[in-house]
């Protein structure tokens, strides 16, 4: 057990960057943004009123847990933490990164309608147990729905109740940090690439404009790779014409990036959103990996 002046922690982080002068006084005017998937779980702190990233936690495991396992793991965290702990932030902000998602044009989106859309998008029932959420995404003019495990839906209500508290699926910070992208690189087509372990997400936007996103398992890069081209060609896009960026698990040397550069000449991996400032820890961490994270506070914003 790691022990320090200000938090008693059993589960260590596998990154831990902050800026020490951050007073958790100032808790009450910071935003704490967590993303959740069954393999890590994550947390930045970004002080509002000039919009950088203060500090980070990052706790990978090794293995794929169960939902009770990573609730589990997630209470541990914040009993032992005094920052995770406060009931006390201006805003909350929550990604659940899971395969049960849908976008729905918001023309036709309909309240009551959003557990049939997850469970056409699933093929089965909604399971018991989870509960339904969804939020619009004025950008791409759609809702995104997606389900989370009640246990942990009433646990951040109750444990938050002081805070504005937002839940959304990990790709909607994904769409929008790749159309911010987009227009920073002023290119007309490009492609998105969040890697994890055995999961990726591809986004591809046009003209600044949504036009594809979904998330695929694969073994081998090589079926990734066949994924990518399968879908751009279903797209009537070439490789050569597209420029992609890759983000979350993946660096230059790693065999999905050498894969993937056999196809892509306007290959390269993408960074942390130039929205957000970031402290000088904070700053020397790689973006592309926290992609997802930082995003989540610019989905609102």
């Amino acid at each position: 057990m790691a022990q320090t002046e200000n938090q008693t922690i059993d589960i260590i982080p596998t990154l831990l960057v902050g800026d020490n002068s951050f007073d958790p006084n100032s808790i009450d005017v910071c935003t704490l943004c967590i993303e959740i998937d069954e393999r890590r779980i994550r947390f930045c702190i970004v002080r509002d009123a000039d919009m950088e990233c203060i500090w980070l936690e990052d706790y990978n495991f090794d293995a794929v847990l169960s939902q009770g396992e990573i609730f589990d793991k997630l209470k541990r965290i914040f009993t032992g933490h005094v920052l995770w702990s406060s009931n006390h932030w201006k805003n909350v902000r929550i990604a659940i990164n899971s395969h049960a998602f849908s976008l729905i044009p918001s023309v036709i989106f309909e309240n009551d309608a959003a557990p049939s859309y997850l469970t056409f998008a699933l093929g089965r029932a909604v399971y018991d147990g989870e509960k339904v959420l969804y939020h619009e995404l004025p950008l791409v003019h759609a809702f995104n729905v997606f389900s989370i495990p009640t246990t942990w839906y009433d646990w951040f209500v109750a444990h938050f109740g002081s805070s504005d508290i937002s839940f959304y699926h990990l790709t909607s910070p994904l769409i929008i940090g790749a159309l911010v992208s987009h227009a920073e690189y002023q290119e007309l087509k490009m492609v998105s690439l969040y890697l994890e372990k055995d999961y990726f997400t591809l986004i591809v936007t046009e003209g600044q404009q949504l036009v594809f996103c979904n998330r695929f398992k694969f073994l081998q890069p090589q079926e990734l790779a066949y994924i990518v081209l399968f879908t751009l060609n279903e797209l009537n896009m070439l490789p050569e014409e597209v420029k992609m960026l890759c983000y979350g698990d993946v660096s230059l040397s790693s065999d999905v990036f050498t894969e993937l550069g056999r196809f892509f000449p306007n290959l390269q991996l993408g960074a942390g959103p130039k929205t957000l400032r970031y402290s000088k820890q904070c700053g020397d961490i790689p973006g592309h990996r926290y992609f997802g994270l930082f995003n989540t506070y610019l989905v609102s914003s």
